[in-house]
Parts: structure tokens; sequence; C-alpha cells
């Protein structure tokens, strides 16, 4: 394309947008122009379009209309006022607001009988949970409203669901299933023409290519999705798409990366937008580090902690430790280092991990199925359609050949066959009862399996990495014993405290490891570390156990035994709890009584209780509990083996 050419297209483009934002602004000052000759009872309808007309250009003024409309006595609009409200508030990054009001919109939608609306909005509330952090309460929020969604056949607010899913396994680390999530997406949003959507759903998905290090496909995605948000005028996505263009070029081409930072930073500005702003001013300080600029780079990195959530603090706390670092002010780096691990933890944990799995598995199993339920119904139908042509064409053959005797012969047979495909029919049902049997046990195999793959992961890299450079750390700091040796004193105690808690994590974690000693041995060691904590005392007791117990059996007790542990510290405030294994006729029992708070039986519920039964179904024993609230707790275990 010669430049005269490119000259032309770009006046095209130019035009183009100078054309959309007039037509804009006459649109809003038609509505302004109404609202003020319209009736009282019609002004609330009015407000309510201004705020949405106002959404993209000015949050200031959608959020004033939208409190005039929640004036309104109507509840049908009022719901919309919050859902108006909502959005308004999350585009300014008010996360706790902007939640309060979409549940307010969600609860009068309901009240209403308005399903639908009621779960469009869940997606916007899902966007909150996201936005602050709370993954598996924003999968739990999104997933649901995906099976919303495809029951009711509404394949755009299930593109929206998507999408945001997408962000979130993002944000989790989880990057292959973000791209199928996104793609999913994209494929609803291109296919009924919604550009809007397909506007934030390319950098999405752009953005997990470029985790994955394939820039090519990023900056292909990316290319695309400014192209549409400079056709629509939509400043928003310009905004996120430079933001993450900039992120692109970071490690790559400072001055590019640069370029595109403050781009995004001054279309912020201009609409008064903070959504996504703390992953731009980490991006802008971070480039202050990369130029030996750590003075220049801690207020943009302040500014992102001051309006950052989730994984995005994680990755301005590292950054403010390297600042730091680089001036040479250890003690603040070491803060910001307990801080970002403090936050780490807390949105990585495992059990908030195995939620979402599950949350995420039950998804696809309940999908699965739908397919095998509408197979089964199809073959039914097209087995009944074969028998009834072969019966037809039987009875007319025979009632040309032999007339009434063969007639009645025919008859006869029809009926023994007819018991025969009943029986068969049975039969066939048994096979799918079973065949969905297995299934189940086998998603339970692979649940628990890679739970313990991930436990034994996570200990080890704990292990390895972690306590790695804890030793490292340590070489390090007694350089400060040359100048100060109080500083050196407080340093060395806390490193020394983070090690042996990185070990007692590790051990902990690795249950491979301490049950190579066998099960009662093993449950002995956490036993005594309890003890030694002086939170609980637990006294294991072997009544007549001798012989070898199956290494999966062990271990699967093994977790149980620590499950129970845990729910005990967690929830009993117990002092005691006593562990006594036996055996009799060929079957393992062990019995767990804690002298806690006890609980209502009837009404427990929680993941720790599901993976327990779990894993008592997989080594086929049983299970009996028995508590109540201040009597403490006694479950009894049977196992054969």
């Amino acid at each position: 394309m010669t430049s005269s050419q490119l000259r032309y297209l770009l006046m095209i483009i130019i035009m183009a947008w100078i054309s959309s934002a007039i037509s804009q602004e006459q649109k809003i000052d038609s509505l302004l122009h109404k609202l003020e000759t319209a009736e009282t009872t019609q002004k609330p309808i009015i407000q309510l379009q201004l705020s949405k007309a106002f959404e993209r250009t000015d949050i200031v003024r959608s959020k004033a209309f939208a409190i005039l409309a929640l004036a309104s006595s109507d509840d049908s609009i009022r719901s919309e006022a919050h859902n108006q409200l909502g959005r308004a508030y999350f585009y300014e990054n008010e996360l706790d607001s902007a939640a309060f009001r979409f549940e307010r919109s969600i609860a009068l939608h309901e009240k209403l009988g308005y399903k639908s609306e009621a779960a469009s909005v869940g997606i916007s509330l899902g966007a909150v949970q996201l936005r602050k952090g709370a993954y598996k309460e924003a999968i739990s929020t999104l997933i649901r409203g995906a099976a919303f969604f495809e029951k009711t056949g509404d394949s755009t607010n299930l593109a929206k669901c998507y999408s945001n899913v997408s962000t979130a396994f993002g944000e989790l680390g989880e990057t292959t299933k973000a791209i199928d999530y996104g793609q999913k997406a994209l494929r609803i949003f291109q296919k009924k023409g919604l550009t809007a959507f397909e506007a934030i759903t390319l950098p999405n998905i752009a953005g997990m290519f470029l985790k994955l290090g394939d820039t090519i496909k990023a900056k292909s995605y990316f290319l695309q999705a400014e192209e549409l948000a400079r056709k629509r005028n939509d400043k928003f996505s310009l905004a996120r798409i430079y933001n993450n263009l900039g992120n692109m070029y970071l490690e790559t081409n400072a001055d590019k990366s640069a370029d595109y930072l403050l781009r995004a930073l001054q279309i912020k500005q201009e609409t008064r937008n903070n959504d996504g702003i703390a992953t731009l001013y980490n991006n802008l300080g971070y480039l202050q580090l990369k130029k030996n600029n750590p003075k220049a780079a801690i207020p943009y990195l302040k500014a992102a902690l001051d309006l950052g959530q989730g994984t995005n603090l994680v990755v301005t706390y590292n950054n403010m430790l390297d600042a730091y670092k680089a001036l040479g002010d250890y003690q603040s780096a070491l803060a910001y280092a307990e801080k970002k691990s403090m936050v780490n933890d807390s949105i990585l944990k495992l059990e908030n991990q195995k939620g979402i799995a599950e949350i995420s598995t039950k998804y696809e199993t309940e999908k699965k199925e739908k397919e095998i339920l509408n197979l089964q119904n199809s073959n039914l139908q097209t087995d009944m359609k074969r028998r009834q042509n072969r019966n037809l064409l039987l009875a007319a053959l025979a009632l040309l050949v032999v007339g009434c005797i063969s007639a009645f012969a025919f008859i006869k047979n029809t009926r023994k066959k007819r018991i025969i495909a009943e029986q068969q029919k049975e039969l066939e049902q048994q096979k799918v009862e079973k065949l969905l049997k297995e299934q189940e046990l086998v998603g339970i195999d692979a649940m628990l399996e890679g739970q313990e793959k991930e436990r034994q992961r996570i200990a080890e890299d704990l292990h390895d990495s972690l306590g790695g450079k804890l030793s490292a750390l340590k070489l390090f700091v007694d350089e400060v014993k040359k100048t100060d040796q109080e500083l050196y004193e407080k340093i060395r105690t806390v490193l020394d405290e983070s090690y042996q808690d990185v070990r007692n994590i590790s051990h902990q974690k690795n249950a491979s490891a301490m049950i190579d000693k066998g099960l009662i041995p093993a449950v002995n060691i956490v036993a005594n570390r309890l003890k030694a904590s002086e939170k609980l005392n637990v006294e294991v007791t072997n009544i007549d156990l001798k012989q070898k117990i199956k290494d999966f059996i062990e271990i699967q007790l093994f977790r149980i035994i620590q499950e129970l542990l845990t729910n005990t510290i967690k929830h009993a405030r117990a002092k005691q709890v006593n562990i006594q294994f036996s055996s009799d006729n060929n079957s393992l029992n062990v019995v767990y009584e804690d002298d806690g708070i006890g609980f209502d039986i009837q009404k427990a519920t929680g993941v720790g209780l599901t993976n327990i039964k779990n894993r008592i179904r997989k080594i086929q024993g049983s299970l009996t509990m028995d508590s109540n609230p201040g009597d403490g707790t006694t479950v009894v275990i049977s196992v054969p083996i």
C-alpha cells in the first residue's frame, strides 16, 4: 500500500470516528431536551437513557442521572438504576459500592420475577468479584450464569460469562483454560456481530497468548481489537488495549511501551475511567525501574497499590521490593516482601484452588451428562422406529402368505419379541448406569490424584525454591552485621523463623515422604508437631493393628486424618484429640475423637467433608460421624484390608 493510500484510509477512519461522536452528542442533546419537557412519570425513563448514553464518555454524569432515576417508585426502573450505578462505580474502581448496587438490582429483578435480567446483572457482579481478586466466588457466579443462559438459549449472555471466566482463569495462571473460554466467547460475539464485546474479548485472549510467550498471536489479537475500538470510538476499550500493548513491549522496547502506556493514561484521565488503572500505574513504575530510576518508580507503584486488587497486588509488591532494594532501603524491601507473600498465599491457597476446580468440573460434567441423556433418547427413538417398521413389514408379509394361521403365529412371535426387547432395554439401561458410575469413579480418581500431585508439587517448590532463596538471603544478611549489629539480629531472627516455617509447611504438605514409614508413624509425626506448637494435644493409640496396609489406602487415610485435624483446629476449639487404630475381621478401624464445641451434622457442608467422603468411597470404606453442638465430635472409619 502506497503512502497516499494510507493517508486516504486514515482520513476515512477519522471521518467515521468524528461522525460517530457527533451522532452520540446529538442523541444526548435530544434526550436532555426531552427531559426538560417530559411528564414526571416519564422522567426516570429518560434519566436512565441518559445514564447509559454517558456511560462511555462521562462516568460522573452517568452516575448522576442513575441516582435521579433511583427516586422512581417503579421497581423495574429502580432495578435498572441500581444496575447503572453499579456499572458507574465499577468503572471508577469503587468495587464494594459496585457490588452493593448489583446485588440490589438482582434482588429487585428476582422480586419482579425477571430471572433473565437478574442473571444478566449477575455477570456484572461476577466481574466485580473478579476485579477484587475473589476468583472462586467470581467463577462460581459466572458458571451459574452460564448454566442458566445455556438452558434458556441466550448465547450472547453465555458468551459474556465465558469471557469473564476466561479472565478469572488467566489471573489464576490457568492460561490454557483461559484461552479456551475466551475463544468460545469470541466465536459467539463474531457470529452475532457484537463488535463491542468482541473488542473486549480480543485483548483478553491476546494477554493469555502473551503469558505463553507467543507474541505473534498476541500482537495479532491486540491489533484486531484496536481496529474495532477505533471504528466504534470506544475510548474505554482503546485505553485497555493501549495498556496491554504497553505491557507487551515492557521487556523488548521500553520507548514503545511508554508511548502506549501514556496514551492509555491520557484516555483514562479524560474519561475519568479507573478500570484497570492499577495495572497501568504498575507498568509505568516498572518502566522506571528498568531505567534504573527507582525514585521515579515509587509514586507510580504506590498509586497502583491504592487501586489494585488480587494478583495485581502481588506484582506491584514485588516491584516495590525491587525499588527499595535498589535504593538500599532493605527494611522497606523486606516489609513489601512479606506483604507479597501474604497476598499470594491468600489468593492461591490450596482450598480455594480445589473449590474452583470443583466448580468448573461440575459444570463440564453436567454438560456431558446432558449429552449422554440426549444420545440415549435419540437411540431409543431410532430403535423404536426400526422395530415398528420391521413389525409392520412382517405383519404384511404374514397376511399375504399364510393368512389367518400365519397371522396368529405372527402375533405370538411379536409378543415374544416385545418381551425380549424389554429385557434387552433393561440390560442396556443397566449398562448405561454402570458406565455412568464408572465415569463418576474415574472423575473422583482423577481429582484426588490431581490434588495429591499438587500437594507434592507445592511442597517441593516451597522447599527447593523459597527455602533455597531464604538460605541464600542469610548469607547476604551477614554483610549487615558489619554495619548494624542490632538490625542484623532482627533480620536474622525473622529469616530463621521464615525458613523454619517453610520447612514445616513443606513437610506437612508432602504426605508421600512421611507415609513411607507407615500410616501410624506418619500420624504420630503430625501429632508430635501439634503438641510442640502447644495448640492441640493429640494422642495416637494402636490397639492391635499389625498387618501391612496397601500404600494407596495408607495415603488416603492419612489425608482424611489430616483433614479432620484441620477442621478441629479451625472450628472445634478443642484441647484434646484421641486417634485410635484397631483391626478385626480383615478390617481396619480408625476412631477419631475431639473435645471441641461440636456441630449440627444435618447442616454440615463444605469442601473438606466432601473430600473425606470421596476418599472413603474410593477405598470402599464406611464413615460414621456423631456430633452435637457443645458435645464434641466422634468419627468412626472402617476400611477392608
